[in-house]
C-alpha cells in the first residue's frame, strides 16, 4: 500500500501533479485527460449523422499533435530510442505493427489499406493506437487524475443517454425529429450517448466502469465521489441491452474478485459496490425498453417488473452483508481463497443453469442451444451468421489476412427487414466481423493475432509478477474489455482508450 501511495503522490508536494516532469511527460498527460475526458464527449456540429467522421479527425488530430511533439521534443533532447529497456509487450506490438503493415503491401486492396474501407479501421488507425501505447509506457505515468476524468466523461455520457432513454434529444444528436426510439423502425442501428453506435457505447462503458470500481476498491481513502459514477455507468450498461457487455462484466468481477478483495477494508467496498450496481440494475429494468410503434417522442413510464424487484433485493442483502461485516477483520489469504472458491462455484452454477434453462428466445436461450449443440445463423443479433462467413475468408489469406480494413470488401453478409409499422424494408450490411479477434484474424492475419494475443498475455503477467496494487483498476478495465472484444466492433470511437490504459498498465509494472 505504501508502493500505491508513492506511486499516485504528485512530485513536488502539495503542487501540480506535473510539478518537476519533462516536456514529454506533461504533453503525454495533457493527451490523456484530453481522449479521456474530452474525446468521449466530442460528436463534432453535425450528430450522428456525421460522428464518425467527426471523431476520428479528432482522434487522429490530437493524437497526431501529440506524436509530433514527443518526436521534436526527442531530438531536441537528442533521445536514443532504449530498445533494450522496452518491455516484452512493446516488442510484441512493434512486431504486430510491422505485420500490420505487411498486411497492407500485400493486400490486393492496397489503396484501401490506409484509412480501411470501412469506418477508418485501416493502416493509419492501427498505427496511431499503437503509437498511442508505445509512447505511454515510455512517457506515461499513472495518475489518480485519470480515473476521475475517466469517470466524468463517463457520467455526462450517461446522463445523455438517459435523457435518450426518455425520449428526449440532448445536444441534437439525432437529426430532425428522430429520437432513440425510432431506431428499427426509421433507421437499422441503434445510438445512444455521444459515443454512437449502442454496442459501441457499451464497450466503453466495459472500460471505465471496472476502472472506476477498482479505484474504489482500491483508494487509500474511500472515494465517495465515484459512487455516483458507478450507479450511472452501471444503469447505462444494463439500460443499453447489449449482452456482450453485461457478460464481459460479470466475467471480470468473477475473475477480479479473488485478486481485489485482499482485506476487510476491501471486503467492504466490494459489498457497497455490490449495492451500486444492484440499484443500477434496478433502475435500469423499465429503461431497457421495447421500441414502440411508429417511434418519435414518447413518454417513458418508469414501470418496475416483478424481475426489477428481484435487484432491489439483492442491494438489500448486501447492505445486511455490509452492516455485519462492518467491524470484522479478515486475513488476506483467508478471503482470497474464499472469493476463489465463490467465483468458481457462481461460474459452474451460472453454466448449469444456462445447460438447462427453459426459455424459448433471448440471449441466455441461445446460449444454451450452443451449448447443446444447436447453432443458427441468426443467434447473438446474426453474429454467428458473420462469423461463419469471416471463418471462411480467413482461408483465403491465413498468414496476412487481406489487408487492414478491408473485411467491408469481402465479407457480403447483408440484412433486410421489413418494418410492420411503416411497411418499408430496412436494409444493412456487415462491415465488421463483430469479434475484433477474429477481426484481426481477416484483416491482417493470423501472424498479427498471435503477435497481439502474446502483448495481453505478456503484460497482463507483468502486470501479475508485479503485484503493483495501482495498477489494479486498469488490469480490471482491460480485462472487462478484452473479454467484450469477443463480441465487440474494436472500432476508432473507443479501442484508443483501450491502448491508452494498456500504455499505462506497462509503464505501471515497470519497478521505480
Amino acid at each position: 500500500m505504501k508502493e500505491t501511495v508513492a506511486m499516485l503522490k504528485p512530485k513536488g508536494g502539495s503542487g501540480s501533479p506535473l510539478r518537476g516532469a519533462d516536456a514529454g511527460e506533461r504533453a503525454t498527460a495533457l493527451y490523456i485527460y484530453c481522449m479521456l475526458l474530452v474525446y468521449p464527449l466530442f460528436t463534432g456540429l453535425h450528430g450522428y449523422a456525421r460522428v464518425t467522421d467527426s471523431k476520428f479527425w479528432f482522434f487522429a488530430g490530437a493524437t497526431g499533435l501529440w506524436l509530433l511533439f514527443l518526436l521534436l521534443s526527442g531530438i531536441r533532447k537528442r533521445e536514443k530510442p532504449d530498445c533494450q529497456g522496452r518491455q516484452t509487450a512493446e516488442k510484441l506490438i512493434t512486431v504486430y505493427l510491422a505485420l500490420c503493415i505487411v498486411s497492407a503491401l500485400l493486400s490486393p486492396y492496397r489503396t484501401k489499406t490506409f484509412l480501411g474501407a470501412g469506418r477508418y479501421d485501416g493502416l493509419l488507425t492501427t498505427a496511431l493506437c499503437c503509437f498511442i501505447f508505445l509512447g505511454i509506457a515510455h512517457y506515461g505515468k499513472l495518475r489518480t487524475g485519470y480515473v476521475y476524468a475517466a469517470a466524468l466523461g463517463a457520467s455526462t455520457n450517461c446522463i445523455i443517454a438517459i435523457l435518450q432513454l426518455f425520449g428526449k434529444n440532448p445536444l441534437w444528436l439525432f437529426p430532425g425529429s428522430y429520437t432513440f426510439f425510432d431506431a428499427g423502425v426509421s433507421f437499422s442501428s441503434v445510438f445512444l450517448g455521444t459515443i454512437g453506435n449502442a454496442d459501441l457505447f457499451s464497450a466503453y462503458l466495459c472500460l471505465v466502469l471496472p476502472l472506476t470500481a477498482g479505484r474504489y476498491l482500491t483508494a487509500e481513502k474511500r472515494p465517495l465521489v465515484l459512487a455516483p459514477a458507478i450507479v450511472l455507468m452501471g444503469l447505462c450498461l444494463f439500460a443499453s441491452g447489449v449482452s456482450g457487455g453485461v457478460l464481459a462484466l460479470a466475467a471480470c468481477i468473477l475473475i477480479a474478485a479473488p485478486f481485489l478483495i485482499t482485506s476487510s477494508e476491501r471486503l467492504c467496498r466490494a459489498l457497497e459496490f455490490s449495492v451500486l450496481l444492484c440499484l443500477a440494475a434496478f433502475f435500469a429494468t423499465p429503461l431497457h425498453v421495447t421500441m414502440p410503434a411508429g417511434g418519435g417522442a414518447v413518454s417513458v413510464p418508469m414501470r418496475f417488473s416483478d424481475r426489477s424487484f428481484l435487484f432491489l433485493f439483492g442491494a438489500a442483502v448486501f447492505v445486511l452483508l455490509r452492516l455485519l461485516t462492518a467491524r470484522k477483520k479478515f486475513r488476506s489469504r483467508p478471503l482470497r481463497r474464499f472469493f476463489t472458491c465463490l467465483s468458481v462455484a457462481v461460474l459452474v452454477l451460472g453454466v448449469a443453469a444456462v445447460y438447462f434453462y427453459a426459455g424459448s428466445s433471448g440471449t441466455v436461450y441461445e446460449l444454451s442451444q450452443v451449448m447443446h449443440g444447436h447453432i443458427e445463423d441468426s443467434y447473438g443479433s446474426s453474429r454467428v451468421r458473420i462469423w461463419r462467413r469471416a471463418l471462411a475468408l480467413f482461408r483465403e489469406h491465413p498468414l496476412f489476412g487481406g489487408g487492414p480494413g478491408t473485411i467491408v470488401e469481402r465479407l457480403e453478409v447483408r440484412f433486410s427487414r421489413v418494418v410492420p409499422e411503416t411497411g418499408e424494408t430496412l436494409k444493412s450490411f456487415a462491415d465488421n466481423a463483430h469479434n475484433v479477434y477474429l477481426g484481426i484474424l481477416v484483416n491482417t492475419g493470423l501472424l498479427s493475432l498471435l503477435a497481439y494475443l502474446a502483448a495481453i498475455a505478456a503484460s497482463l503477467r507483468k502486470a501479475a509478477r508485479r503485484d503493483t496494487e495501482s495498477a489494479a483498476p486498469l488490469v480490471a478495465a482491460l480485462l472487462c474489455f478484452w473479454v467484450q472484444d469477443f463480441f465487440g466492433l474494436g472500432l476508432f470511437l473507443v479501442a484508443p482508450l483501450m491502448w491508452l490504459l494498456w500504455g499505462l498498465l506497462v509503464k505501471a509494472s515497470v519497478p521505480e
